[in-house]
């Protein structure tokens, strides 16, 4: 994840963060490939749900391929990570209706504001009918 991602989840501008990085202050371990800078998305994962600055668990790398022919992988075991896919589908659906939800909540202002007018205009008629009809 990039700083720029990161900012958008946390709240904290890049230049904070590369600030704090330069004084050794930052909450989170990062690596530098060239001149950019990478957070994993495991230690935010951890930050944001669990608080942690530090990584519950540090993600193996994968070693260089020395054999020729590739290992079998292990059955898979129970997933270490938490699945968080769901939430980031709410989200999505959550801002998907906001807008339409705004349309609706402005004309119900507007059928509103309508039926008052209709009302008054009914009162009015009522209450001082037409001459001469």
């Amino acid at each position: 994840m990039s700083p720029e991602q990161l900012a958008e989840e946390i709240g904290m501008p890049s230049k904070q963060q590369s600030k704090l990085r330069q004084e050794g202050r930052f909450p989170m371990p990062f690596k530098n490939i060239g001149r950019l800078v990478y957070y994993s998305i495991y230690n935010v994962d951890n930050l944001l749900l669990n608080g942690e600055t530090t990584p519950a668990k540090e993600v193996p790398e994968e070693p260089p391929a020395s054999t020729p022919f590739p290992k079998k992988k292990p059955a898979k075991a129970a997933a270490l990570v938490q699945d968080l896919s769901h939430i980031l589908m709410l989200r999505v659906f959550a801002q998907s209706l906001e807008e339409p939800a705004t349309a609706m909540l402005s004309l119900a202002e507007n059928l509103k504001g309508y039926a008052n007018k209709k009302e008054m205009m009914e009162i009015f008629a009522e209450k001082f009918p037409a001459k001469g009809c």
